[in-house]
């Protein structure tokens, strides 16, 4: 069996025959106060001949090299990265250092580089084993230059998150994002798992492409490798397999050799992929399945005329379709068994992934209605949050008491239009009069309960749905918890919004985006119902009852005059 320290050597001799240079690129924060920089993302990637390195490396900052560095203010602090080349075997042990828990980084004083702790990182894979990119991992553009071929990757993962960001307000973060992707190509504050990584990359040092082409039978591909110059094949073996829509018909190997390889393929050519490894180097190249095109189809449509529409609001206008101009490129393949498995797989997926969306109509039943919102209630085992504008002291009673745990948090958003808009027939007072008295009591009577309750301000409610967000999943009302279920009304829950604290502005989110938002400004149910009071006995009400006595007075006046000019 051969040791990890001979594996290890191995991997390191192969490197310096494939790769001329390693190119390290390190990103640091220097939070406001501190002495010593916190390590953010480092990159170690091998450049063989034909790869373009960067430039401007061996520059100083003044002529545009490094080290570069930005300063978000006296909250976020400073953000810095430095580039520099090392020898491929220099490279390696500068990474696996970085596993060790520390790395060097060059500074100004050649003889003085700065030693950075790093946190405890976790290998992926064991080393000296790789991962072959399949899906490009920089999601804006290549590292730096193009790298063509794919890549090899070895990653040091920190096994607890590094935090940067307390304290940063939304500027912060959108200057921070601006100088990862424009030095690193990489928005390393939408993924918490890069903050505190180390990675290597190895290019592909053989080849650059591998082109595929199907056979006109539809019964044989070719691959073509394109390779680096110079560079030759050398017991290179290609894994291809054969994929159709309910399952795989072959799984063939050949051994590539210069110029066309013909693979052939009896049962037809469906969705394939490929895999191609070398005896020296493990595998070097891996595809996703996917199809060739051998038709398409489309129906072109003319628009022939305008429609225009006037509304109270405005006016708009719609293109009209007079005609359509089917189009066929390529010859379709005859339809057989195989286009109808094709598409009863793909109704298979619908139905998995409609069942996998929590979706259920209530119709003239609100006994049902009201039980399924209990049971999602009733599920809860870390907070309940519920917004809806028209919750009074009957929802309350209904749903906020079925949860099923002692002190667990139950917020409600209702709002001030319905507080105002009405009165309680059973308590005879404002409806959200009875609402805070109805709280105050189930309070007084269970003070193990957790309940707090909002009035969003404004003569009307400015948020119109309604949602129940229970342990973080969000359900979507049709209607309010008052009514639902005696008319038509859908219940569904919506899929899980990704993680809110990267400050991801795509990544909307109803908890923190809607109902969180709405919380910070709102009033709690006291507060409300004492300015509420206040409003009913304050200067203006007094104004008008003085208006009234004095306009009062001054008809007894008048009808005691009358009286006597009467009487006289």
């Amino acid at each position: 069996m051969t040791s990890a320290f001979s594996a290890n050597d191995v991997f390191v001799a192969q490197c310096e025959a494939d790769y001329s240079i390693a190119e390290i690129t390190t990103l640091a924060h220097i939070a406001p106060g501190a002495k010593a920089p916190t390590h953010l993302f480092g990159v170690v990637e091998l450049l063989h001949m034909h790869l373009e390195g960067n430039p401007l490396i061996g520059l100083g900052p003044k002529n545009g090299g490094y080290p570069r560095r930005t300063d978000l203010g006296t909250r976020a602090g400073k953000l810095l990265v430095q580039r520099w080349h090392l020898s491929v075997r220099e490279g390696l042990q500068w990474y696996r250092s970085c596993a060790n828990g520390s790395m060097t980084v060059p500074s100004s004083d050649p003889l003085k580089p700065n030693v950075v702790q790093l946190s405890q990182l976790g290998d992926d894979p064991p080393w000296p084993n790789l991962v072959v990119e399949v899906e490009k991992f920089w999601s804006y553009s290549e590292f730096w230059g193009n790298r063509p071929g794919g890549s090899r990757w070895h990653r040091l993962i920190p096994l607890k998150a590094v935090h940067i960001t307390n304290g940063w307000l939304p500027a912060d973060f959108e200057n921070a994002r601006d100088f990862f992707t424009s030095e690193a190509h990489v928005d390393l504050l939408s993924r918490s798992v890069l903050l505190g990584s180390c990675h290597l990359r190895l290019p592909n040092p053989v080849f650059r492409d591998l082109h595929l082409h199907v056979g006109s039978d539809w019964q044989s591909v070719t691959f073509d490798l394109d390779l680096h110059p110079g560079q030759s094949l050398d017991e290179f073996e290609l894994t291809f397999w054969n994929q159709r829509s309910w399952g795989a018909t072959s799984v063939r190997q050949m051994t590539l050799e210069p110029g066309m390889n013909v693979l052939q393929v009896p049962e037809g050519v469906e969705q394939v992929a490929h895999a191609v490894s070398c005896k020296k180097r493990g595998l070097l190249g891996q595809s996703e399945t996917a199809g060739f095109i051998g038709s398409i189809g489309m129906t072109m449509n003319l628009i022939s005329e305008e429609r225009r529409v006037e509304t109270p609001r405005g006016s708009y206008t719609v293109g009209v379709t007079g005609e359509s101009q089917p189009i066929q490129v390529g010859t379709p393949r005859p339809k057989g068994a195989l286009a109808r498995l094709a598409a009863d797989e793909g109704q298979q997926r619908t139905h998995k992934a409609w069942a996998e969306t929590a979706f259920r109509w209530f119709d003239k039943d609100s006994v049902a209605g009201t039980q399924a919102i209990r049971d999602v209630i009733q599920s809860a085992s870390t907070s309940v949050d519920l917004l809806d504008p028209y919750f009074g002291r009957g929802d309350l009673l209904e749903f906020a008491l079925s949860t099923t745990r002692h002190g667990l948090p139950f917020r409600v958003l209702t709002s001030h239009d319905f507080c105002t808009s009405g009165y309680d027939t059973e308590l005879k007072l404002e409806h959200g009069d009875a609402l805070a008295r109805t709280l105050d009591s189930v309070l007084m009577q269970d003070p193990r309960l957790n309940i707090e309750i909002k009035v969003m301000p404004g003569q009307k409610s400015p948020v119109h749905d309604r949602f129940l967000i229970v342990d973080g999943t969000v359900w979507v009302l049709g209607a309010s918890l008052n009514e639902f279920g005696s008319r038509g009304s859908l219940l569904m829950k919506l899929p899980t919004s990704p993680d809110y604290s990267i400050r991801e502005p795509l990544a909307f989110s109803v908890s923190n985006n809607v109902f969180n938002e709405h919380w910070v400004t709102s009033n709690y149910m006291n507060d409300w119902v004492k300015k509420r009071a206040d409003s009913r006995t304050g200067p203006a009400v007094d104004t008008f009852k003085k208006r009234v006595l004095s306009t009062r007075n001054i008809l007894k006046d008048a009808f005691r005059r009358v009286r006597e000019v009467w009487d006289a």
